[in-house]
């Protein structure tokens, strides 16, 4: 399924992929993470979902280098997302942690606040991922 990805937007940290009628398809690059380009990576991924009128995303965090700065994590968690679920309702929201555990952002408690306002649901193996997004 990933091989029929398009390129959408891409900058230092990562990049945002369109999976067409289907997802997107966020992932990193495996530099340090800075605010402006993790955050940009996420608008991009939002402006997405609405120009295609999508309701899932792939986030794929295994390269990430490092956790979310707390700003970072702060802004994703209390902007980002609660107003992505404001304009796009009943988004389904698929993660691929980094194995190390200290670069994981989907802690417990991440992914309980995730899920305040997404379907969530976090996998170690990305056909399992694909199969849950695309399950409804």
């Amino acid at each position: 399924m990933l091989e029929e990805t398009k390129h959408y937007f891409s900058n230092a940290v990562g990049s945002v992929l369109y999976v067409p009628g289907s997802f997107v398809y966020l992932h990193w690059t495996g530099e340090p993470l800075h605010g402006p380009e993790l955050r940009a990576l996420y608008v991009h991924a939002r402006n997405l979902l609405l120009r295609y009128k999508l309701r899932r995303i792939l986030a794929d965090h295994r390269a990430m280098p490092t956790a979310f700065a707390p700003t970072e994590r702060e802004w994703l968690l209390t902007e980002w997302f609660p107003n992505t679920a404001e304009e796009i309702p009943r988004v389904r929201y698929a993660a691929l942690p980094s194995p190390d555990p200290q670069r994981r952002l989907h802690t417990d408690e991440v992914v309980e606040a995730l899920g305040r306002h997404a379907e969530v649901a976090v996998f170690d193996d990305i056909a399992q991922a694909t199969a849950w997004l695309e399950a409804q």
